[in-house]
Parts: structure tokens; C-alpha cells; sequence
């Protein structure tokens, strides 16, 4: 398939989300925006040529559950979705990403300006609530990307809130692997690279496969007693998840 056509479908794609995401999820039951999420997420990857193998399975309890995972990519949100949709805490600049960014906000994602104290705080306290109402939730505890052959100490900053209410935690790891005959991925999304310049590298990269490793959930209050106990177990866990693949 030539990259013109590649870039066309993934266009139509692009639109579609839009006009679902505009026409259909505001009346769609919370089971459905799932469905209609994960579907999205799921051939927006096939239109990149990255396939998704799942080691694990999503609990079977009823949640809801508070998501932590490394992060490499942008891309990790849409791998995620397609296995389970789940609300994301992500920092304020997605919010200005084109279409991304409004979709981002459509589908509930609470933004975060990390030069800001009190917004982490208005944040902490909006994913009390998010939990309280039954969604799932998602982070990057690393608060930033990696280029993936490592994982970046956890940051404290969101981890007074699960601890405040005893939220269950779900521990993640994800990790892209080179192409055959390749050195190194092109999913990482690092240093100063623009979303277009990582979208056009992906674009131009072969055939891709990410690996989603699934924890077991487990209260956050079980973990540690403060924030920084909190993230350094959650790190020995993601670190374990990533080593197991």
C-alpha cells in the first residue's frame, strides 16, 4: 500500500472519530462508549501497522481501577484503549494537539499543567471523583516519555489521591519492539520531536508490534502508607511487568 493511500485512510479514519465522537458518544451508555472507543483505538493502530499482544487480562472485578503504566509514545493511549477504554490524566499540551487534543478532551481526559501546583491539586481531587463515579482512570506515573529501555523514577505528585481514596491500582508495562532488521523503534516519543514529526516517522516505519503486560490490581493502601512508598512500589511492579515480556 503506498504512503498516500496509508495517509488517506488514516484521514477518513481520523474523520469518522470526529463525527462519533461529536454525533453518537454524548447519548451512548457508558458500556457502549467503550465499545465504540476500544473499535476506534483498535484500527487506528491496524492503519499504523502496529499489532498489540496482551500478556495478562483485564480484571474481572468490577473496578472501578486506577491504571499506572511506563510511557513511550502517544501511541500508549490507544493501546491501551483498544484492550479496555479508560479516562486519562495527561499534561495540558495534548489539549492543544490538532484533533488529537480535542478528541482527548471529548472522551474525558483531565488535563495537567505540571508547572502548576494548585492544578495538581484540582487534578488529585477530579480523580477522587472520576473513581467515585465508577470510570476507570489512567496515568503515567514517569510524567514524561522514554525512549523504552528503561523505565523513569515515578513521580509523587498524583499519588496522595489514590492513597486519600483507597483507590484499587492496576499496574501496566508496555514495550515496543524494532522492527526485524531494525535497531530501534520508531514509537518513542522523546526530547523535542513534534507530534507530526513522530506521526510521519511511524508512518514510514514497517510493520510494528507493542507488548501490554497486565498486573494484578491491588489497593493502593496495601502498597505503601505515603506517596513516595507508594511510587517505588509501583515502580518494582511496572519494572517486573516490563522484565516478564
Amino acid at each position: 500500500m503506498s504512503m498516500l493511500l496509508r495517509i488517506l485512510r488514516l484521514l477518513g479514519h481520523i474523520l469518522r472519530a470526529v463525527l462519533t465522537t461529536a454525533l453518537v458518544l454524548p447519548w451512548c451508555s457508558q458500556a457502549r462508549r467503550r465499545q465504540l472507543i476500544s473499535h476506534w483505538s483498535s484500527t487506528l493502530l491496524r492503519h499504523l501497522r502496529l499489532t498489540v499482544q496482551v500478556q495478562g487480562a483485564w480484571p474481572d472485578g468490577p473496578g472501578p481501577y486506577l491504571l499506572t503504566s511506563n510511557h513511550i509514545s502517544w501511541v500508549d493511549i490507544f493501546v491501551i484503549h483498544s484492550v479496555h477504554p479508560v479516562r486519562f490524566v495527561s499534561k495540558s499540551e495534548v489539549r492543544h494537539w490538532p484533533v488529537f487534543g480535542w478528541l482527548a478532551a471529548q472522551t474525558g481526559t483531565l488535563f495537567l499543567s505540571r508547572s502548576s501546583r494548585r492544578q495538581t491539586l484540582e487534578i488529585g481531587k477530579a480523580m477522587i471523583q472520576v473513581l467515585q463515579a465508577g470510570d476507570d482512570l489512567g496515568f503515567f506515573p514517569e510524567s514524561t516519555t522514554s525512549d523504552g529501555t528503561t523505565i523513569l523514577p515515578f513521580k509523587t505528585a498524583l499519588l496522595q489521591s489514590p492513597l486519600d481514596c483507597q483507590a484499587t491500582l492496576l499496574p501496566v508495562a508496555l514495550r515496543y519492539s524494532a522492527p526485524q532488521g531494525h535497531d530501534e523503534s520508531a514509537y518513542p516519543f522523546i526530547g523535542n520531536m513534534t507530534f507530526t514529526e513522530s506521526l510521519v516517522r511511524i508512518l514510514k516505519s514497517p510493520p510494528s508490534q507493542v507488548t501490554l503486560s497486565l498486573g494484578t490490581p491491588q489497593r493502593a493502601t496495601e502498597l505503601g502508607t505515603d506517596r513516595r512508598q507508594l511510587a517505588l512500589q509501583l515502580h518494582t511492579l511496572t519494572q517486573r511487568l516490563r522484565e516478564s515480556m
